[in-house]
């Protein structure tokens, strides 16, 4: 008895990890759905494609050669295999449905090997009038959550219940204005499908997925739940993952190494500028001042070619001035001459000084007198020097 229970504790436990997982994977498959529906997977979708075609010609078409797929469809009594690629189908080969089990295992697993597709994601194909197709139209917010949306409403858009349909969807126009989005779900019996791939299961051909065939052309759907599609490892594209990320990564390290150098030139150059800039400012200031003394020097040059020199003046004024006549005060200033002293006739001094070539303008500063010692005129004399400006 106590084993029975701890069986079926056992069975109850399996249940819970198994309605865990599902839960778990579920949850997964929406935060994915989320991601790709969103504007992060929208711009990576448009980036892997303008990479994708910039790639040389011969690169894509190596890429688009490594994301065939092998194809199998049940038509009446055979299973056809084939190739697809970039959609368009390719039969290779046809095997009789009730063939050997072993021997029909033995010619598939050669047929794939010869065609390269032994590595390649497997999909089973359903004729497009096998399925049942339908419009609809969703509001925008629910495009992140459609596999639920979509469940919930299957029994009142369908004939069917969800839990017995496979389905899938292609969204054909989304409106911004609306708010709605334009799908078409297309739906088939799972009785229908799990029979064919328990058809390729017991010959080790377990799908990864299950696509719809129209016009000779598959829709790039995969009506296969998540939770039971096939993983085939593929060893050529995991190494071409691997190259993929050693280039990203090496692509990186480039690209920050080109940033570092860059930056450590800029910062050079700066310092260099920052260099040159003070001796440029140095330089302009010597410049300045020899401008400045040069234009001081010009100044001063003029000024002593525009007046005449003070021993000129004395010269000038001592051959003037009469033998009775004798100064007291001589003052030379920038622009005009000062005397002052004592004379036996005064007023013909002015008409002397007049006379001279270095002296104009001379007059009386005041009027004359006696000086009742000597009986000599005391006279003072202004005159403007020829040529020299007052500042």
């Amino acid at each position: 008895m106590a084993g029975h229970f701890e069986s079926c504790a056992g069975v109850k436990d399996s249940i819970t990890e198994i309605t865990m997982a599902n839960a778990f994977q579920n949850k997964l498959q929406q935060l994915w759905s989320q991601v790709r529906t969103g504007p992060a997977g929208k711009f990576f979708h448009w980036w892997f494609d303008e990479l994708r075609q910039s790639l040389p010609t011969q690169w894509q078409q190596k890429l688009q050669h490594a994301l065939r797929r092998a194809t199998f469809v049940f038509s009446g009594d055979s299973l056809v295999v084939g190739l697809d690629e970039n959609r368009l189908q390719q039969s290779l080969d046809s095997f009789a449905v009730d063939q050997d089990v072993s021997l029909q295992k033995q010619q598939l697993s050669r047929l794939l090997v010869q065609h390269d597709l032994s590595e390649s994601p497997r999909f089973l194909l359903l004729e497009s009038d096998t399925i049942l197709s339908k419009e609809m139209t969703l509001p925008m917010a629910t495009e992140p959550n459609l596999i639920q949306v979509l469940t919930f409403e299957m029994d009142r858009q369908t004939p069917f219940k969800a839990s017995d349909v496979y389905f899938g969807w292609k969204i054909r126009d989304r409106n911004a204005e609306t708010g709605q989005i334009k799908l078409e779900i297309y739906v088939v019996p799972r009785q229908q499908v799990d029979k064919a791939i328990h058809y390729l299961s017991s010959r080790g051909l377990a799908p990864a997925g299950v696509d719809v065939l129209e016009d000779g052309n598959t829709m790039g759907l995969n009506l296969l739940p998540a939770g039971q599609r096939v993983r085939e490892a593929n060893r050529k594209m995991r190494f071409n993952f691997v190259l993929a990320g050693a280039v990203v990564v090496l692509l990186a390290v480039v690209m920050s190494q080109s940033l570092y150098l860059r930056s450590h030139q800029v910062v050079e150059l700066e310092t260099a500028i920052a260099e040159v800039q003070d001796e440029a400012r140095l330089v302009q200031r010597i410049k300045e001042q020899i401008r400045d003394t040069s234009e001081a020097a010009g100044f001063l040059t003029v000024r002593r070619d525009a007046s005449p020199l003070a021993i000129e003046l004395l010269a000038d004024i001592t051959r003037l001035l009469p033998e009775d006549t004798y100064l007291d005060r001589l003052v030379i200033n920038q622009a005009s001459v000062q005397m002052q002293g004592k004379s036996q006739n005064a007023q013909r001094l002015i008409e002397l000084v007049n006379q001279s070539e270095l002296l104009d303008d001379a007059a009386f500063r005041g009027s004359t007198r006696l000086d009742a010692r000597t009986g000599l005129e005391i006279f003072e004399i202004n005159a403007k020097i020829s040529g020299a400006e007052e500042s």
